[in-house]
């Protein structure tokens, strides 16, 4: 039996792209908080290294052409730098631009690296950080399987060429060395890729087994806040809402018809409201007639109050066995911008308090917290 199960959670060659994509969707918010923070990172490292050799080379090499390129190559990177702090200051960006943006940067830099490898192009000297660098960043971007080796494939190419052309006398190890680091590159990928695909596998089976509420089939208490604090910690710098959903006189529909059609509403509208919060933002029960969605991003009030409107509107639809009693929501919001932060047991406060006051004046409606 453990044989099959090692079996069965070994991954191959052939299998690893399409899990790698699937890590990727499974964890977008994570990949693109990873590669965003990466892309900040190593560009303000680049930036240093760049200072540093136009310090350094002046001293070893007398050649202008030399100094011009390194000159160059400091005020390029200075945009470079300038742009990438500027545009991924706080605002998380969606995943296809992170993702776009991060192998372009990778590759501007191997360019870089394979100008320093072939200049000055008289001193016979081999590549000699191309490839350990290559090799550290073919785990340093998330990238699909696929698209990380075709980085690597396209940045060993430019060195082979380049030194082809301008420096033929250290052919051989260059390519020896390049092609070495390229298989120790892919193999690299495909273990870290690996375990990032067992890792994810396994969470979410942990998580399913203990985190969904019974009943309703979606998230218990306890699983809704954690990853919502999760999320608040690790994306201060963005919008997002917390909703607090209350099934109306939900007493009156158990003493009426009994807590099997009791059940039967709290299940209806937990799908009401998952089907409102979407696969984006998280939607789980609180317990008893309480339920929550945590909106992750939202760039208008507008957003937040058609998921509000959409559950609202499709809790009405509910089918009682007659009419005596009817089924209504109310819901209380706690909204914050870019610019604001709180801890999740404040945001649920805040939520709740919205949500008394429109219990407390109405009921079937949506309720906006204010300081005011």
């Amino acid at each position: 039996m453990e044989k099959e199960q090692k079996k069965a959670d070994r991954i191959t060659f052939f299998d690893i792209d399409k899990l790698s994509r699937k890590y990727m969707k499974d964890n977008e918010e994570e990949v693109t908080n990873n590669n965003q923070r990466m892309l900040k990172t190593i560009s303000i490292i680049y930036f240093v290294v760049i200072i540093c050799y136009n310090i350094i080379v002046p001293v070893f090499f007398n050649e202008w052409g030399v100094n011009y390129i390194y000159q160059i190559a400091l005020i390029v990177h200075i945009v470079v730098l300038a742009v990438i702090l500027l545009r991924y200051r706080k605002t998380t960006r969606s995943s296809r631009e992170v993702q776009i943006v991060s192998a372009a940067f990778q590759l501007y830099v191997m360019a870089f690296l394979v100008i320093v490898s072939v200049v000055p192009f008289d001193n016979g000297q081999p590549a000699v950080y191309f490839a350990p660098i290559a090799m550290g960043f073919a785990v340093v971007f998330i990238y699909s399987f696929k698209t990380a080796v075709i980085l690597g494939i396209i940045e060993s190419a430019c060195l082979i060429l380049t030194t082809v052309i301008v420096k033929p006398d250290v052919l051989f190890i260059n390519v020896f060395s390049t092609i070495l680091s390229l298989v120790v590159a892919i193999y690299l990928i495909y273990v870290v890729y690996s375990n990032r695909a067992k890792e994810s596998k396994h969470r979410k089976k942990l998580r399913k087994m203990g985190q969904i509420d019974k009943l309703t089939n979606i998230y218990n208490r306890a699983a809704t806040e954690m990853m919502s604090q999760e999320y608040i910690q690790a994306n201060r710098n963005t919008k997002y809402a917390l909703m607090i959903i209350d099934i109306d006189e939900f007493k009156s529909v158990n003493d009426t018809y009994g807590h099997q059609t009791g059940d039967m509403v709290i299940q209806n509208v937990a799908k009401i409201i998952e089907e409102a919060a979407g696969p984006r933002n998280i939607a789980g029960r609180m317990g008893g007639d309480e339920f929550m969605i945590f909106i992750k991003s939202w760039d208008k009030q507008e957003d937040i109050k058609e998921i509000a409107a959409q559950v609202l509107r499709n809790a009405q639809k509910i089918e009682m066995p007659d009419d005596r009693v009817s089924v209504s929501c109310s819901i209380g919001v706690c909204a914050l911008g870019e610019d604001e932060w709180m801890e999740y047991d404040d945001m649920f406060s805040c939520a709740d308090k919205a949500l008394y006051y429109i219990k407390e004046n109405g009921k079937n409606c949506c309720a906006f917290y204010s300081k005011e």
